[in-house]
């Protein structure tokens, strides 16, 4: 009963930074799809091909998966950003912050899966 409500008590906690995080400047700032499905679309499939192993290994594969495919979304995006860079400091500024959402949503997720991976992993 302690860990359910430990557990609900991390996942609001969670929402809250985050939701704080996002709140500092304008919200739509935060919001890009092809960065969220950079993150969303491999961790859903790491999660579903993990679920047929185990519960385990569906929540390790996705928790992994987040991390990664974060990563990899902030490095593409900062490839395509310095590879049509014409030397304007604005687009710039504003092709970087785009390229490091996919690293937001990443750890964001993550965050909110890691009570479940921590809780699994002490259960091997």
């Amino acid at each position: 009963m302690i860990s359910k409500l430990i557990k609900i008590l991390y996942v609001v906690g969670t929402f809250l930074i985050i939701n704080e995080i996002a709140s500092l400047g304008d919200v739509l700032q935060f919001i890009d799809l092809s960065s969220f499905l950079i993150v969303a679309i491999p961790s859903l499939l790491a999660f579903v091909v993990g679920w047929f192993e185990s519960k385990t290994t569906a929540i390790h594969c996705a928790f992994y998966s987040l991390i990664f495919s974060g990563i990899l979304g902030g490095i593409i995006g900062l490839i395509r950003t310095f590879s049509d860079a014409t030397g304007d400091s604005v687009i710039l500024q504003a092709g970087m912050s785009v390229s490091l959402l996919p690293i937001f949503y990443g750890l964001s997720i993550a965050l909110l899966i890691l009570p479940f991976y921590l809780m699994s992993k002490s259960a091997k």
